[in-house]
Protein backbone atom coordinates (compact mmCIF):
# COMPACT_ATOMS: atom_id res chain seq x y z
CA UNK A 1 0.00 0.00 0.00
CA UNK A 2 2.79 2.43 0.93
CA UNK A 3 4.63 1.55 -2.27
CA UNK A 4 1.52 2.40 -4.30
CA UNK A 5 1.15 5.78 -2.56
CA UNK A 6 4.80 6.63 -3.21
CA UNK A 7 4.46 5.73 -6.88
CA UNK A 8 1.36 7.89 -7.18
CA UNK A 9 3.13 10.88 -5.60
CA UNK A 10 6.33 10.53 -7.64
CA UNK A 11 4.76 9.69 -10.99
CA UNK A 12 2.97 12.08 -13.29
CA UNK A 13 -0.54 10.68 -13.55
CA UNK A 14 -3.08 11.83 -16.09
CA UNK A 15 -6.28 13.44 -14.81
CA UNK A 16 -8.12 11.21 -17.26
CA UNK A 17 -6.85 7.69 -16.50
CA UNK A 18 -6.36 5.45 -19.51
CA UNK A 19 -6.29 1.67 -19.65
CA UNK A 20 -2.87 0.11 -20.01
CA UNK A 21 -1.90 -2.61 -22.40
CA UNK A 22 -0.82 -5.75 -20.53
CA UNK A 23 2.90 -5.48 -19.71
CA UNK A 24 3.29 -9.24 -19.95
CA UNK A 25 2.47 -11.44 -22.93
CA UNK A 26 -0.63 -13.59 -22.63
CA UNK A 27 -0.28 -17.31 -22.21
CA UNK A 28 0.07 -19.28 -25.42
CA UNK A 29 -2.68 -21.71 -24.41
CA UNK A 30 -6.26 -21.26 -23.29
CA UNK A 31 -7.23 -22.19 -19.77
CA UNK A 32 -10.29 -23.90 -18.37
CA UNK A 33 -8.85 -24.41 -14.90
CA UNK A 34 -10.86 -26.41 -12.44
CA UNK A 35 -12.72 -23.87 -10.36
CA UNK A 36 -14.14 -25.07 -7.06
CA UNK A 37 -16.57 -22.79 -5.27
CA UNK A 38 -18.02 -25.30 -2.79
CA UNK A 39 -16.36 -27.78 -0.47
CA UNK A 40 -17.09 -29.57 2.79
CA UNK A 41 -14.22 -29.67 5.26
CA UNK A 42 -13.64 -31.53 8.51
CA UNK A 43 -11.55 -29.88 11.22
CA UNK A 44 -9.96 -31.51 14.25
CA UNK A 45 -8.35 -29.04 16.63
CA UNK A 46 -5.39 -29.98 18.80
CA UNK A 47 -5.75 -31.76 22.13
CA UNK A 48 -4.37 -30.10 25.23
CA UNK A 49 -1.30 -31.61 26.86
CA UNK A 50 -1.73 -33.64 30.04
CA UNK A 51 -0.69 -32.22 33.39
CA UNK A 52 2.18 -33.86 35.27
CA UNK A 53 2.07 -35.43 38.70
CA UNK A 54 5.51 -35.26 40.29
CA UNK A 55 7.20 -34.27 43.54
CA UNK A 56 10.35 -32.36 44.28
CA UNK A 57 13.30 -34.45 45.39
CA UNK A 58 16.34 -32.42 46.37
CA UNK A 59 19.33 -32.82 48.68
CA UNK A 60 18.14 -33.22 52.25
CA UNK A 61 14.56 -32.61 51.13
CA UNK A 62 13.27 -35.70 49.41
CA UNK A 63 9.66 -34.79 50.15
CA UNK A 64 9.74 -31.23 48.87
CA UNK A 65 6.15 -31.11 47.68
CA UNK A 66 4.36 -31.26 44.33
CA UNK A 67 6.01 -29.64 41.30
CA UNK A 68 4.10 -31.03 38.32
CA UNK A 69 3.68 -28.57 35.47
CA UNK A 70 0.59 -27.85 33.39
CA UNK A 71 0.13 -29.18 29.88
CA UNK A 72 0.29 -26.91 26.85
CA UNK A 73 -2.80 -25.82 24.94
CA UNK A 74 -3.84 -27.51 21.70
CA UNK A 75 -3.80 -25.56 18.45
CA UNK A 76 -6.81 -23.76 17.01
CA UNK A 77 -7.72 -24.08 13.34
CA UNK A 78 -8.21 -20.60 11.87
CA UNK A 79 -9.68 -19.68 8.50
CA UNK A 80 -8.07 -16.53 7.11
CA UNK A 81 -9.19 -14.62 4.03
CA UNK A 82 -6.52 -13.91 1.43
CA UNK A 83 -6.83 -11.67 -1.62
CA UNK A 84 -4.19 -13.80 -3.36
CA UNK A 85 -6.56 -16.77 -3.76
CA UNK A 86 -9.48 -16.99 -6.17
CA UNK A 87 -10.69 -20.58 -5.78
CA UNK A 88 -11.25 -23.28 -3.19
CA UNK A 89 -9.54 -25.99 -5.25
CA UNK A 90 -6.45 -25.96 -3.00
CA UNK A 91 -8.42 -26.52 0.19
CA UNK A 92 -8.09 -30.00 1.71
CA UNK A 93 -11.10 -31.89 3.00
CA UNK A 94 -9.56 -32.51 6.42
CA UNK A 95 -7.25 -30.51 8.67
CA UNK A 96 -5.78 -31.82 11.92
CA UNK A 97 -4.03 -29.39 14.25
CA UNK A 98 -1.11 -30.22 16.56
CA UNK A 99 -1.56 -31.25 20.18
CA UNK A 100 -0.09 -29.44 23.16
CA UNK A 101 2.88 -31.02 24.89
CA UNK A 102 2.50 -32.54 28.39
CA UNK A 103 3.77 -30.78 31.48
CA UNK A 104 7.02 -31.76 33.13
CA UNK A 105 8.51 -31.82 36.59
CA UNK A 106 9.95 -28.71 38.27
CA UNK A 107 6.87 -26.62 37.32
CA UNK A 108 7.68 -26.79 33.60
CA UNK A 109 4.62 -26.10 31.49
CA UNK A 110 4.27 -28.01 28.27
CA UNK A 111 4.66 -26.09 25.01
CA UNK A 112 1.43 -24.91 23.44
CA UNK A 113 0.97 -25.94 19.80
CA UNK A 114 1.09 -23.33 17.04
CA UNK A 115 -2.28 -22.53 15.57
CA UNK A 116 -3.06 -23.92 12.11
CA UNK A 117 -4.09 -21.18 9.66
CA UNK A 118 -5.94 -22.16 6.50
CA UNK A 119 -5.94 -19.55 3.72
CA UNK A 120 -9.24 -19.13 1.85
CA UNK A 121 -10.26 -16.60 -0.82
CA UNK A 122 -11.84 -13.30 0.11
CA UNK A 123 -15.59 -13.76 -0.26
CA UNK A 124 -15.75 -17.19 1.38
CA UNK A 125 -18.92 -17.97 3.31
CA UNK A 126 -18.52 -20.48 6.16
CA UNK A 127 -21.69 -22.45 6.83
CA UNK A 128 -22.54 -25.06 9.42
CA UNK A 129 -23.80 -28.38 8.19
CA UNK A 130 -27.38 -27.39 9.07
CA UNK A 131 -27.12 -24.50 6.59
CA UNK A 132 -26.74 -21.66 9.10
CA UNK A 133 -23.97 -19.17 8.31
CA UNK A 134 -21.12 -19.17 10.83
CA UNK A 135 -18.98 -16.45 9.29
CA UNK A 136 -18.49 -14.39 6.14
CA UNK A 137 -14.89 -13.54 5.25
CA UNK A 138 -15.11 -10.39 3.12
CA UNK A 139 -11.86 -8.56 4.00
CA UNK A 140 -8.23 -9.43 3.38
CA UNK A 141 -6.65 -11.13 6.43
CA UNK A 142 -9.99 -11.38 8.23
CA UNK A 143 -9.90 -14.40 10.55
CA UNK A 144 -12.40 -16.89 11.95
CA UNK A 145 -11.57 -19.47 14.62
CA UNK A 146 -13.30 -22.47 13.11
CA UNK A 147 -12.19 -25.05 15.71
CA UNK A 148 -10.74 -24.29 19.13
CA UNK A 149 -7.93 -26.34 20.60
CA UNK A 150 -8.28 -27.98 23.99
CA UNK A 151 -6.82 -26.46 27.14
CA UNK A 152 -3.84 -28.08 28.77
CA UNK A 153 -4.43 -30.10 31.91
CA UNK A 154 -3.33 -28.86 35.32
CA UNK A 155 -0.34 -30.41 37.07
CA UNK A 156 -0.59 -31.70 40.63
CA UNK A 157 0.91 -28.46 41.99
CA UNK A 158 -2.39 -26.77 41.07
CA UNK A 159 -4.23 -28.94 43.61
CA UNK A 160 -1.95 -28.07 46.54
CA UNK A 161 -3.96 -26.76 49.50
CA UNK A 162 -3.82 -26.56 53.28
CA UNK A 163 -5.98 -29.66 53.45
CA UNK A 164 -3.94 -31.64 50.92
CA UNK A 165 -0.20 -31.00 51.13
CA UNK A 166 0.78 -33.88 48.78
CA UNK A 167 -1.78 -34.06 45.96
CA UNK A 168 -1.19 -36.81 43.43
CA UNK A 169 -4.02 -36.04 41.03
CA UNK A 170 -3.52 -34.13 37.79
CA UNK A 171 -5.73 -33.24 34.84
CA UNK A 172 -5.76 -34.68 31.38
CA UNK A 173 -5.69 -32.25 28.51
CA UNK A 174 -9.06 -31.33 27.01
CA UNK A 175 -9.93 -32.57 23.53
CA UNK A 176 -10.06 -30.06 20.72
CA UNK A 177 -13.18 -29.22 18.74
CA UNK A 178 -14.25 -31.49 15.92
CA UNK A 179 -16.21 -29.49 13.40
CA UNK A 180 -17.60 -29.82 9.91
CA UNK A 181 -18.25 -26.82 7.69
CA UNK A 182 -19.38 -26.13 4.17
CA UNK A 183 -17.38 -23.41 2.41
CA UNK A 184 -19.03 -21.43 -0.38
CA UNK A 185 -17.18 -18.87 -2.46
CA UNK A 186 -18.66 -15.68 -3.84
CA UNK A 187 -16.20 -13.94 -6.13
CA UNK A 188 -15.60 -10.30 -5.30
CA UNK A 189 -15.33 -8.34 -8.54
CA UNK A 190 -16.24 -4.81 -9.51
CA UNK A 191 -18.30 -5.85 -12.55
CA UNK A 192 -20.22 -9.03 -13.27
CA UNK A 193 -20.45 -10.09 -16.93
CA UNK A 194 -23.65 -11.92 -17.89
CA UNK A 195 -25.11 -13.13 -21.15
CA UNK A 196 -26.44 -16.03 -23.14
CA UNK A 197 -24.09 -18.80 -24.29
CA UNK A 198 -21.99 -17.80 -27.30
CA UNK A 199 -22.81 -14.09 -26.86
CA UNK A 200 -19.12 -13.20 -26.64
CA UNK A 201 -18.50 -12.87 -22.88
CA UNK A 202 -15.27 -14.84 -22.90
CA UNK A 203 -14.06 -13.05 -26.04
CA UNK A 204 -14.66 -9.71 -24.34
CA UNK A 205 -12.80 -10.79 -21.20
CA UNK A 206 -9.83 -11.90 -23.32
CA UNK A 207 -9.86 -8.55 -25.14
CA UNK A 208 -9.87 -6.27 -22.09
CA UNK A 209 -7.61 -8.33 -19.78
CA UNK A 210 -4.89 -10.99 -19.69
CA UNK A 211 -7.44 -13.69 -18.85
CA UNK A 212 -7.42 -16.64 -21.26
CA UNK A 213 -10.79 -18.37 -21.04
CA UNK A 214 -11.56 -20.90 -23.75
CA UNK A 215 -13.36 -19.41 -26.76
CA UNK A 216 -15.19 -21.47 -29.38
CA UNK A 217 -18.02 -21.38 -31.87
CA UNK A 218 -20.27 -23.46 -29.65
CA UNK A 219 -22.33 -22.94 -26.52
CA UNK A 220 -21.07 -23.25 -22.95
CA UNK A 221 -17.39 -22.82 -23.72
CA UNK A 222 -17.22 -21.14 -20.30
CA UNK A 223 -17.98 -23.83 -17.73
CA UNK A 224 -16.35 -22.17 -14.74
CA UNK A 225 -16.33 -18.52 -13.56
CA UNK A 226 -13.41 -16.52 -14.89
CA UNK A 227 -11.84 -13.37 -13.44
CA UNK A 228 -10.05 -10.71 -15.50
CA UNK A 229 -8.28 -7.51 -14.47
CA UNK A 230 -8.09 -4.16 -16.30
CA UNK A 231 -5.14 -1.94 -15.34
CA UNK A 232 -5.05 1.84 -15.69
CA UNK A 233 -2.17 4.29 -15.79
CA UNK A 234 -2.95 5.61 -12.29
CA UNK A 235 -2.40 2.10 -10.82
CA UNK A 236 -6.11 1.36 -10.37
CA UNK A 237 -7.20 -2.18 -11.19
CA UNK A 238 -10.76 -3.16 -12.09
CA UNK A 239 -11.85 -6.79 -11.77
CA UNK A 240 -14.45 -8.29 -14.12
CA UNK A 241 -16.09 -11.66 -13.39
CA UNK A 242 -17.39 -13.77 -16.28
CA UNK A 243 -19.88 -16.47 -15.29
CA UNK A 244 -21.09 -19.33 -17.50
CA UNK A 245 -23.85 -18.53 -19.96
CA UNK A 246 -27.38 -18.12 -18.65
CA UNK A 247 -30.32 -19.71 -20.46
CA UNK A 248 -34.08 -19.34 -19.89
CA UNK A 249 -35.16 -21.34 -16.85
CA UNK A 250 -31.72 -21.33 -15.20
CA UNK A 251 -32.85 -19.77 -11.92
CA UNK A 252 -35.85 -22.05 -11.31
CA UNK A 253 -35.54 -25.14 -13.49
CA UNK A 254 -31.74 -25.48 -13.48
CA UNK A 255 -31.59 -25.37 -17.24
CA UNK A 256 -28.12 -25.24 -18.84
CA UNK A 257 -25.60 -24.93 -16.03
CA UNK A 258 -28.35 -23.67 -13.74
CA UNK A 259 -28.05 -20.75 -11.38
CA UNK A 260 -25.20 -22.22 -9.31
CA UNK A 261 -22.81 -19.50 -10.48
CA UNK A 262 -25.14 -16.51 -10.14
CA UNK A 263 -24.08 -16.01 -6.53
CA UNK A 264 -20.69 -14.85 -7.80
CA UNK A 265 -22.22 -11.59 -9.01
CA UNK A 266 -24.13 -10.78 -5.82
CA UNK A 267 -21.29 -8.64 -4.46
CA UNK A 268 -20.44 -6.87 -7.73
CA UNK A 269 -20.67 -3.10 -7.89
CA UNK A 270 -22.48 -3.22 -11.24
CA UNK A 271 -23.61 -5.69 -13.89
CA UNK A 272 -22.71 -5.88 -17.58
CA UNK A 273 -25.30 -7.64 -19.74
CA UNK A 274 -23.90 -8.65 -23.11
CA UNK A 275 -26.30 -9.39 -25.96
CA UNK A 276 -25.68 -10.67 -29.48
CA UNK A 277 -26.47 -8.06 -32.16
CA UNK A 278 -26.15 -10.59 -34.99
CA UNK A 279 -29.44 -12.33 -34.14
CA UNK A 280 -32.98 -11.20 -34.78
CA UNK A 281 -34.70 -9.25 -31.99
CA UNK A 282 -31.68 -9.03 -29.67
CA UNK A 283 -33.69 -7.09 -27.09
CA UNK A 284 -35.43 -10.35 -26.22
CA UNK A 285 -32.11 -11.58 -24.81
CA UNK A 286 -32.11 -8.56 -22.51
CA UNK A 287 -35.65 -9.31 -21.33
CA UNK A 288 -34.82 -12.94 -20.60
CA UNK A 289 -31.63 -12.04 -18.71
CA UNK A 290 -33.49 -9.53 -16.54
CA UNK A 291 -36.18 -12.12 -15.81
CA UNK A 292 -33.57 -14.64 -14.70
CA UNK A 293 -31.92 -12.10 -12.41
CA UNK A 294 -35.28 -11.15 -10.95
CA UNK A 295 -36.25 -14.77 -10.33
CA UNK A 296 -32.90 -15.59 -8.71
CA UNK A 297 -32.73 -12.54 -6.45
CA UNK A 298 -34.68 -9.34 -6.94
CA UNK A 299 -31.91 -7.18 -5.45
CA UNK A 300 -29.68 -7.97 -8.42
CA UNK A 301 -31.94 -5.96 -10.74
CA UNK A 302 -31.43 -2.91 -8.48
CA UNK A 303 -27.70 -2.78 -9.19
CA UNK A 304 -26.36 -0.39 -11.85
CA UNK A 305 -26.74 -2.15 -15.19
CA UNK A 306 -25.05 -1.53 -18.53
CA UNK A 307 -26.01 -3.42 -21.68
CA UNK A 308 -23.26 -4.23 -24.19
CA UNK A 309 -24.22 -4.98 -27.78
CA UNK A 310 -21.56 -7.32 -29.17
CA UNK A 311 -20.81 -8.47 -32.75
CA UNK A 312 -21.34 -5.03 -34.28
CA UNK A 313 -19.20 -6.21 -37.21
CA UNK A 314 -22.22 -8.17 -38.49
CA UNK A 315 -23.90 -6.57 -41.56
CA UNK A 316 -27.32 -6.37 -39.86
CA UNK A 317 -25.99 -5.29 -36.44
CA UNK A 318 -26.45 -1.53 -37.06
CA UNK A 319 -30.16 -1.97 -37.85
CA UNK A 320 -30.63 -4.29 -34.88
CA UNK A 321 -28.82 -1.88 -32.59
CA UNK A 322 -31.03 1.09 -33.54
CA UNK A 323 -34.15 -0.97 -32.86
CA UNK A 324 -32.81 -2.29 -29.57
CA UNK A 325 -32.29 1.24 -28.21
CA UNK A 326 -36.06 1.66 -28.02
CA UNK A 327 -36.55 -1.32 -25.70
CA UNK A 328 -33.69 -0.92 -23.21
CA UNK A 329 -33.80 1.78 -20.50
CA UNK A 330 -30.12 1.30 -19.54
CA UNK A 331 -26.97 2.54 -21.31
CA UNK A 332 -26.35 0.49 -24.47
CA UNK A 333 -22.78 0.30 -25.76
CA UNK A 334 -21.96 -1.13 -29.22
CA UNK A 335 -18.74 -3.14 -29.50
CA UNK A 336 -17.08 -5.86 -31.51
CA UNK A 337 -14.52 -8.10 -29.87
CA UNK A 338 -13.32 -9.41 -33.25
CA UNK A 339 -12.78 -6.03 -34.93
CA UNK A 340 -11.94 -4.28 -31.62
CA UNK A 341 -14.70 -1.72 -32.19
CA UNK A 342 -15.19 0.67 -29.21
CA UNK A 343 -13.15 -1.51 -26.84
CA UNK A 344 -11.16 1.50 -25.57
CA UNK A 345 -14.38 3.45 -25.05
CA UNK A 346 -15.80 0.56 -23.08
CA UNK A 347 -12.80 0.43 -20.74
CA UNK A 348 -12.98 4.18 -20.19
CA UNK A 349 -16.69 3.82 -19.44
CA UNK A 350 -15.97 1.07 -16.90
CA UNK A 351 -13.45 3.32 -15.18
CA UNK A 352 -16.00 6.14 -15.00
CA UNK A 353 -18.53 3.74 -13.45
CA UNK A 354 -15.89 2.53 -11.02
CA UNK A 355 -15.07 6.07 -9.84
CA UNK A 356 -18.76 6.81 -9.28
CA UNK A 357 -19.61 3.62 -7.41
CA UNK A 358 -16.49 2.66 -5.45
CA UNK A 359 -16.53 3.15 -1.67
CA UNK A 360 -13.90 2.87 1.06
CA UNK A 361 -15.48 -0.38 2.26
CA UNK A 362 -15.14 -1.83 -1.23
CA UNK A 363 -11.50 -0.77 -1.47
CA UNK A 364 -10.79 -2.62 1.78
CA UNK A 365 -12.37 -5.79 0.39
CA UNK A 366 -10.37 -5.81 -2.83
CA UNK A 367 -7.10 -4.29 -1.62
Amino acid sequence: MIRTIVRCLTTKVSLNPKPLAPNKPKASIDFDNEFQDEIEIRLIAGKGGDGRSSFSKTFQNEFGGPNGGDGGNGAHIILQASKHLTSLNNIRKMYIADNGEPGEANFKKGKSAEHLTVQVPVGTIVKKMNGNMACELVKHEQKFIAARGGLGGKGNYYFLSNMNRAPTECELGASGDKKKYKLELQLIAHFGLLGFPNAGKSSLLRTISRARPIVGDYEFTTRQPQLGTIEYDDFIQIHVADVPGIVPGASKQDQGLGSQFLRHIERCLALLLIIDMSVERPWEQYDLLMNELHDYKMDLTKKPITVIGNKMDDPDAKRQFDQTRQYIPYPLLPISTIEKINIDKLMLYLRKQYDELITDEWRERIN
